[in-house]
């Protein structure tokens, strides 16, 4: 990363270094925010290979994210938390011993205590699209974002020595608004264990291979998810199996020419111009008819030889965050289910 007015050398080694490496004591050092990928591409990190550089999109959406980090803090300030950022150009730095083999370093964003009374906590700061936003708030961050949560877990330790709430703060990137999770601290250690869990494992293949940079562990995910696909190593990692997922794709989808998808965009705009126009004259008759009706004060009325009834229904809200707090992962992903479907946009 170059150095710029807002990244000066001081800090970019704080945030800007592999995800895994070994230092100096000739421990495997694991950075907090990458405890949880792929063990794979953790050792590829650690034994030198070199990662594939990101594009310009996906370093504005880095550097999105740092910047909006700062502005959802103060956000929480002016909502009585009481809140310590961490020092931007001397971050306080946190080290875990997590296996004989393996820690995990990393700097919390910050500490806070809620408004009015509580404990200091970790307080994890991200930031989400609309999309992955709502899912949070649905699910909670232990389902939606399981890396947050095990990021946290690791800071509360480093910094704490034992298991506290921890705090999960999350901004909406397009409507720029904010929320916050609480994670118990029994979850949060439960947490901590399945992130050991996980690197126990690298752990043991360092101590049996030495840092053979041959010598791999194996993949964790499949090759075409989404996290296999985001890995800069994919093409280290699967240097030949990516051009053949993409064959046998296209070689199960129907064939399309790009002049009949062409057509199909013009035919759908045109549908749906000619429909925008009627329901737009629909929505504002049934705007008139309910301001009368609600004049008139009856629910139902004759009227240019039609029945015309005002019709109330009631909408039931689940509040996700105390639901999230009152119960663990595994007895919520029984409760607040997924549903996955495939649809097209087109604007």
């Amino acid at each position: 990363m170059k150095e710029t007015a807002d990244a000066p050398a001081a800090n970019a080694g704080a945030y800007d270094r592999p995800n895994a490496r070994f230092d100096w004591e000739g421990q495997l050092e694991v950075r907090a925010s990458a405890a949880t990928s792929c063990r794979r591409a953790l050792w590829y990190a650690a034994t030198g290979h070199e990662p594939a550089p990101p594009d310009d999109a996906a370093l504005t959406v880095l550097e999105t994210g740092r910047a909006l980090e700062p502005v959802v803090l103060r956000a929480m300030q002016r909502e009585g938390w009481e809140v310590a950022p961490a020092d931007a150009t001397r971050p306080t730095g946190v080290v875990l011993q997590l296996t004989p083999m393996v820690k995990v370093t990393g700097h919390p964003d910050a500490t806070g205590t809620p408004p009015l009374f509580g404990e200091e906590s970790v307080i994890e700061v991200k930031t989400r699209g609309p999309s992955a936003f709502k899912r949070w708030q649905t699910l909670g961050a232990e389902r939606s974002h399981p890396d947050s949560v095990a990021q946290a877990a690791l800071y509360t330790y480093g910094l704490f020595g034992e298991a506290r709430d921890a705090v999960i703060a999350v901004m909406d990137t397009a409507e720029r608004t904010w929320d916050h999770e609480v994670i118990p601290a029994e979850r949060v250690e439960r947490a901590l264990e399945r992130t050991r869990d996980w690197l126990t494992p690298l752990g043991a293949h360092y101590a049996s291979h030495g840092a053979d940079p041959e010598a791999l562990p194996d993949r964790d995910f499949e090759a075409g998810s989404w996290r296999c696909n985001s890995c800069p190593f994919l093409a280290t990692c699967l240097p030949g199996d990516a051009e053949e997922d993409a064959e046998t794709l296209q070689t199960e989808e129907p064939e399309v020419s790009d002049e009949e998808a062409r057509a199909a965009v013009v035919a759908y705009v045109a549908a749906r111009e000619a429909l925008r126009e009627p329901e737009g004259a629909k929505r504002q008759a049934l705007d008139t008819l309910k301001a009368w009706m609600r004049r008139q004060g009856s629910a139902k009325a004759e009227l240019a030889d039609h029945t015309v009834s005002l019709v109330r229904s009631t909408r039931y809200a689940v509040d996700h965050k105390r639901l999230n707090a009152l119960l663990d992962a595994e007895t919520r992903k029984e409760i607040v289910t997924e549903q996955t479907s495939d649809s097209v946009r087109v604007n």
